[in-house]
């Protein structure tokens, strides 16, 4: 039987003005280390997400915004403590 358990990892990199390389690299290196990641946050710029094709890509996005509105909610809340 299947769980319905699941961890999602969202890696927050730090926006390197002009240093794409460099940003390729270091997002290079992390899914090397741990393909789970559907996508990550740039820090001061946004979601970057990727799928087999843009569908899966905007579903993605859809869920990565309604679990990031949920933690912050929880969060606000005090619940998250």
């Amino acid at each position: 039987m299947k769980s319905h358990t699941h961890q999602e990892v969202i890696p927050i990199f730090r926006k390197l003005a002009g240093h794409f390389r460099a940003l390729a690299k270091e997002v290079e290196a992390l899914l090397k280390q741990d393909p789970r990641p559907h996508g990550f946050l740039l820090r001061g710029h946004g979601l970057y997400t990727w799928g087999e094709d843009v569908a899966q890509a905007r579903r993605h996005v859809e869920i990565f915004e309604f679990l990031l509105e949920v933690v912050g909610r929880r969060e606000l809340s005090g619940m998250g403590e």
